[in-house]
């Protein structure tokens, strides 16, 4: 079986290194573990990607229609568009 742990400094932090690649691939992309991105970087892109995902949810719920199939009239879209948005900038 591989060694699926990896010690990340001398203070004998500790982890599932397939938990951890599959992490930072999640966040970044194929091979994202090779490309140096810190855990903090990963962090906020993960929390960047739930921020946004809850919008969608929120805005579905509000105009009570479902993410495959809109039925949204041109003004509640250009609604739609301003909410994300903002979520962006935050």
């Amino acid at each position: 079986m591989e060694d699926r742990t990896l010690t990340l400094s001398k203070h004998e932090v500790v982890l599932d290194r397939m938990f951890a690649e599959d992490t930072w691939t999640l966040a970044f992309g194929a091979d994202a573990w090779d490309n140096g991105y810190c855990d903090e970087e990963v962090y906020q892109k993960l929390k960047e990607y739930s921020n946004k995902a809850l919008a969608w949810d929120k805005l579905f719920s509000m105009f009570e229609c479902q993410p495959e199939q809109p039925k949204l009239n041109l003004f509640e879209r250009e609604r739609m568009i301003h909410i994300l948005k903002e979520v962006e900038d935050e």
